[in-house]
């Protein structure tokens, strides 16, 4: 195993703070040392477990010089990340980045808090007679404000977390596209699941780890087809921003992208009863669809 000696940079983009790391912003690791030359780049992929997959994703290797490289990266997840070792490999070599430590923002912005409730007064009186409104017609008109109030504040949180994530979206580039993401992830998910080996008992935490991979694996595909921020919205928001944004893909499949969500919400909540039947059913229906939204233009 080659040790490289690694170090991490942020490239400056114009209207974004420096050196501020948020989700789908590209990131660079400059690492040292003796790399072999017969590494097969276009196989090279972070070894990782599978609750950190979308916590580091390659993007590019580049050699700099014989012992330098540039190793191109990014998150699809907020939080704070530490690996006391990072490897690289290509199936066959192994390159170890050493301990790397980084914090992602979200992209979405924080929930403000709800104004006070303004206090009003009856009113006063008019002409020679003395005219009052009950205080409960003022609670109930109050409530009536406040709550368009709290729905223009949405849409307008709404309309900003989408155009940050479209602008993040454009910062990075994968030699992938978003199918062949989906696919390639899929089988990496097929030859080491036992869900997948047909006659054998697949054990609990494979069903498991199906039915959890595979929703973020839909999820992550919608993100980068569609530019809608899938990891961190609802499945209601994921759905609306479709309808409005991707009306065609709406229409054809809409209804059956609900019903599978709904089916991973269920799964996810339920895993102690979830079959390795009900694994395999729910990931052969996500590849099916998947396949099927691409056709659409």
């Amino acid at each position: 195993m080659a040790t490289l000696q690694c170090k991490m940079e942020m490239p400056s983009v114009e209207g974004l703070k420096d050196n501020e790391l948020t989700v789908g912003r590209e990131f660079l690791m400059v690492c040292d040392g003796e790399v072999p030359k017969d590494l097969v780049q276009e196989k090279l992929h972070f070894v990782l477990k599978a609750e950190e997959k979308y916590q580091i994703h390659l993007l590019g290797f580049e050699f700099r010089s014989p012992t330098q490289v540039d190793i191109k990266a990014t998150a699809y997840k907020a939080g704070n990340f530490q690996y006391q070792d990072l490897q690289l490999t290509d199936g066959t070599q192994t390159l170890s980045l050493g301990p790397i430590q980084y914090v992602v923002q979200s992209v979405l912005p924080p929930q403000q808090p709800g104004q006070p409730p303004v206090q009003q007064e009856p009113f006063g009186p008019i002409g020679p007679a003395s005219l009052s409104v009950p205080m409960l017609y003022w609670a109930i008109l109050a409530g009536v404000i406040g709550l368009f109030i709290l729905l223009c504040v949405s849409k307008i949180y709404r309309v900003v977390q989408r155009r940050n994530m479209l602008e993040r979206l454009k910062e990075h580039d994968s030699a992938l596209t978003p199918l062949a993401q989906f696919h390639q992830s899929m089988r990496r998910l097929q030859r080491t699941n036992t869900v997948f080996f047909g006659g054998t008992v697949a054990n609990k935490a494979d069903i498991i780890q199906c039915v959890t991979e595979t929703q973020q694996m839909l999820k992550l595909y919608v993100t980068r087809r569609y530019q809608v921020p899938a990891m961190e919205w609802s499945d209601r928001l994921i759905l609306k921003d479709l309808k409005k944004y991707n009306h065609k893909v709406y229409v054809e499949y809409g209804d059956e992208l609900k019903k599978l969500l709904k089916e991973y919400s269920r799964g996810i909540q339920d895993k102690e009863n979830v079959t390795e039947q009900d694994a395999l059913n729910i990931a052969t229906h996500c590849r099916q669809l998947v396949e099927k939204m691409e056709r659409v233009s």
